[in-house]
């Protein structure tokens, strides 16, 4: 019995995606590459914004018209949130709520489920590894529907995160990337302790590897935490996505958004007093129905005083079941525009972010190698959402075009999130210190100074 897997939205359905695939080929299955070779399709659905809801009931069409013998398996956030329209698209599925993820492949195998929180013991197709430690969230954000489809709060035991870790150390993993719905509420069932206490256990593991977070609420940023990871050194990567969503204190405030801009900038100072110049990247929305242009005004000035390496700019997405679900949306158009100027402002800070790094040495994590020319232009930032191009607005004076990517050969990924190019091939899965000799857009080019010790 063959399995192929579509996975739709964020870092956390991946994870479980990846501990599912495991758990089928241990009971015997293998995977399919296509949908076409698979006698059952799981589907592991997002609905964040409504083009993951597009995306996932297209995919359901689509299998059910191409595929009819396949056994189709839907579970994720649609699933939980939307089980009866999954129903209507394909009337014979079996839909599974994110509660009852962790069960699909025993139940479909047909013996006593067994749960360990989506652990891994890899992760295919990958350089870096990436764990689930926490799940659930409690905010009240007027426009998200996570903590609908995803309320129960809870976190993996420090001990199974830790052995997890060990594993993927000894599977060769350089750098492991800790995840969660709600990352900074991370609570250990059985001793108590909170993020800060896990992260110093892990920097007492043994082995060459770095810790890196995915995602960070603003209000889950402690001096304390800080401190801790400050003292990991080289084991912790200077890298930090903290949402923003908006500048203007009105707009959050109309978002349900716990913080005010001046407390999200404090935030901030905390983590610039501990690192050196770090990776701080922010999600923001365009086009909330209550923002005026004004408070964009604010929410662009702000973004420029934070300085951010770089955002991820969401349009708004009218989401049933929230309460921004109400609110009369703002003109299409304006919210396309609202986008783009985002977009071209996150341009230039990736850029001067990037130019920032010349003449540092950083430490880069090789990802993968290519033939000559595979990366011509603006290395892509290949595990992040893609954003749309908005041009070079940083000083013109630190930065020209790369004329030797057309050699470039190895693609790496430094502790700041920055992608960095190399002429020469390099083992991927392996550290590398890289003096940063120039800049690309938001990606930088470099040369090998050693083997990272």
């Amino acid at each position: 019995m063959k399995v192929y897997f579509k996975t739709v939205g964020c870092r956390v359905n991946q994870v479980e995606t990846q501990s599912l695939t495991e758990k089928f080929v241990s009971l015997g299955y293998e995977t399919a590459s296509v949908p076409g070779e698979a006698d059952i399709v799981v589907v592991n659905s997002c609905s964040v914004t409504e083009y993951a809801d597009r995306d996932t009931f297209n995919f359901i069409k689509r299998t059910v018209a191409s595929h009819p013998k396949a056994r189709l398996v839907v579970t994720g956030c649609i699933a939980t949130l939307n089980p009866q329209k999954i129903l209507e698209l394909a009337p014979g599925a079996a839909v599974f709520p994110n509660a009852d993820k962790e069960k699909i492949p025993y139940q479909l195998a047909g013996i006593p489920p067994k749960e360990n929180f989506f652990s891994v013991g890899g992760f295919s197709g990958h350089t870096r590894a990436f764990i689930k430690i926490q799940d659930g969230c409690n905010l009240k954000c007027s426009y998200c529907l996570v903590p609908s489809a995803r309320s129960e709060i809870k976190s993996k035991t420090a001990a199974a995160a830790l052995a997890e870790i060990k594993n993927l150390i000894g599977a060769g993993f350089k750098e492991i990337v800790l995840c969660g719905t709600r990352l900074g509420m991370y609570k250990c069932p059985e001793t108590a302790k909170g993020l800060a206490g896990l992260m110093g256990e892990i920097f007492g593991l043994s082995g060459d590897f770095r810790i890196r977070f995915s995602s960070l609420e603003p209000g889950e940023v402690s001096e304390e935490l800080a401190a801790v990871l400050k003292g990991g050194g080289e084991r912790f990567c200077d890298y930090f996505h903290l949402p923003l969503q908006a500048g203007s204190d009105a707009v959050l405030k109309a978002m349900g958004r716990p913080y005010t801009s001046g407390e999200y900038l404090k935030k901030l100072d905390i983590l610039r007093k501990n690192f050196k110049e770090p990776g701080l990247f922010a999600d923001v929305i365009a086009g909330y129905p209550t923002e005026t242009e004004e408070q964009f005004a604010e929410t662009l000035a702000f973004v420029e005083e934070c300085f951010f390496a770089g955002l991820h700019v969401f349009r708004f997405s009218r989401r049933p079941g929230t309460r921004a679900y109400a609110l009369k949306p703002l003109p299409p158009e304006i919210v396309r525009e609202r986008a783009e100027r985002l977009r071209v402002l996150d341009a230039g800070m990736r850029a001067s972010y990037a130019a920032s790094m010349c003449g540092r040495s950083l430490k880069v994590l090789v990802l993968r190698t290519g033939r000559k020319g595979a990366f011509d232009g603006e290395i892509p930032d290949l595990e992040t959402r893609p954003h749309a191009k908005g041009g070079d607005c940083g000083p013109k004076a630190v930065f020209a075009a790369d004329s030797e990517n057309k050699s470039r050969q190895t693609l790496g990924l430094a502790s700041n999130f920055l992608n960095v190019s190399l002429k020469e091939k390099i083992q991927p899965g392996s550290f590398v210190k890289v003096r940063i000799l120039g800049v690309s857009g938001g990606s930088c080019s470099g040369e090998p100074v050693q083997p990272w010790p």
